[in-house]
């Protein structure tokens, strides 16, 4: 492995409110039957928990509300021994909520109600001591001024930066310089500079803007990785899918895991990320992720 330090994830926690039904409904249609759960969810906490998952020196760090669902949330984190000392509990605020619904083919249609992680600063991101970790990954589920600082500083401090655009939005170079790897997926890639139609000319155009790596999630059609040498095709594993939810964050968190575990060896992050992220559309639940041993059979590996 490249170093001892460890990695971080910086983002969201909510909780999912889950509705698996025969289909999506329409615009101003009530669909009746379903199955109802409560699964913890949120960009990051997905992220984080998929990256520990398979490499155990993982932090995280979010904003969460003084609300039942935040204690909850904490306690399930602590449990599954990932490291929360940097999570943030602000008083007077509710936690991340999201409402999703799932059809029978997996698709999904998700509503988030952000609360707390708006809530995470710019000032925090300056509070971390960002030399303790040789990776941090971002999202774009806080408030945009607080992912420009935080990737600013991990850079600054000499980490390499990964950062999923989700929900997309316009993103402009004070971001972009400073992300390593950017991990959009087929339409969000549309949708983070002004004028693009076509996947391959928006990557280019990233990459002009000072993105090293772009990584393009494709659902069961793989990932493209676009970059200064050109551009391949990873494919993915051909798994029947019964919830998508997560799948992209499990790829993210999994890939960051797989650079530090293959020492930053784009090629093998990449596959370890497209395993995991296949196997974790077999089961229900956002962060319901295979273990190392799991992931290394679907590839083909033994071990490391």
């Amino acid at each position: 492995m490249k170093s001892r330090k460890s990695i971080l994830v910086v983002g969201s926690m909510n909780m999912d409110m889950v509705v698996k039904a025969a289909r999506i409904p329409r615009v101003g249609e009530t669909v009746l039957g379903g199955v109802f759960n409560q699964y913890e969810g949120g960009k990051g906490a997905n992220q984080a928990v998929a990256a520990k998952t398979l490499y155990p020196d993982t932090s995280f760090c979010a904003g969460v509300g003084d609300d039942s669902i935040g204690r909850d949330y904490l306690e399930y984190l602590k449990q599954k021994n990932l490291d929360v000392s940097l999570v943030k509990v602000f008083e007077h605020s509710h936690s991340g909520v999201a409402l999703i619904t799932v059809g029978k083919e997996g698709n999904n249609i998700i509503t988030v109600a952000p609360g707390a992680n708006l809530l995470l600063s710019v000032e925090d991101m300056r509070s971390i001591d960002f030399k303790r970790f040789s990776h941090v990954a971002f999202q774009l589920e806080n408030e945009i001024a607080t992912v420009e600082a935080g990737l600013k500083c991990a850079k600054n401090a000499g980490c390499s930066t990964i950062l999923t655009p989700a929900p997309a939005k316009l993103l402009d170079e004070a971001i972009l310089e400073n992300v390593d790897y950017l991990i959009p997926n087929e339409i969000e890639i549309l949708q983070v500079l002004r004028g693009y139609t076509s996947m391959n000319n928006a990557a280019e155009a990233l990459i002009k803007k000072g993105v090293k790596n772009v990584i393009v999630t494709l659902g069961a059609s793989g990932s493209m990785l676009f970059n200064k040498d050109g551009q391949r095709k990873y494919k993915a594993h051909p798994l029947r899918p019964i919830d998508t939810v997560g799948a992209g964050d499990c790829f993210a968190g999994s890939f960051m895991a797989g650079l530090k575990i293959y020492g930053d060896n784009l090629d093998e992050a990449i596959k370890l990320a497209s395993a995991a992220a296949s196997l974790s559309i077999t089961r229900m639940g956002a962060q319901s992720h295979a273990k190392l041993e799991e992931v290394l059979k679907l590839m083909g590996k033994k071990d490391l």
